[in-house]
């Protein structure tokens, strides 16, 4: 089984990291930040209108305008960012009856479920964005942008 988020998910968790690297208070336009973190433009603007909304960027519309994160890297953790792109993580469904989740009696594999979930989040939400960023070599891959010096 592979748990996986969506593509605005991962390049939204790309833009942030992008941002994090930068943090130096200015704004980062969504061409750089399209173009250095390799990010499809017409879905960034989605990705940061999300970010923002869930209080996790600031943008400025214009000819200054940009992009940056809207606190520091150590109180963005991966929960934050992936409830703001994704939505939150909830069962939905039944997993042994065609019912919504919640309707009704939980069934037999409803608590393991439960948990799961929790023991996710809870290591999502102990994750930061200062916890990539402190080692640059952590995110090296053969494709991946190198941080300025």
């Amino acid at each position: 089984m592979r748990l996986e988020l969506s593509s605005e998910g991962r390049y939204g968790l790309r833009a942030l990291v992008y941002l994090a690297w930068h943090d130096e208070g200015t704004l980062i336009t969504a061409d750089t930040i399209s173009r250095e973190a390799r990010i499809p433009r017409r879905l960034l603007a989605r990705i940061l209108a999300k970010l923002s909304h869930g209080g996790i960027v600031t943008s400025r519309e214009g000819r200054r305008g940009g992009s940056r994160l809207a606190r520091p890297p150590e109180e963005i953790t991966l929960a934050d960012a992936v409830n703001a792109i994704e939505g939150p993580f909830e069962m939905t469904r039944c997993i042994m009856e065609e019912r919504a989740c919640g309707e009704g009696r939980p069934c037999a594999l409803h608590d393991a479920w439960e948990e799961g979930q929790e023991a996710i989040l809870g290591y999502l939400a102990s994750q930061t964005l200062a916890d990539f960023i402190s080692d640059p070599t952590n995110l090296q891959t053969s494709d991946s942008p190198t941080k300025p010096q």
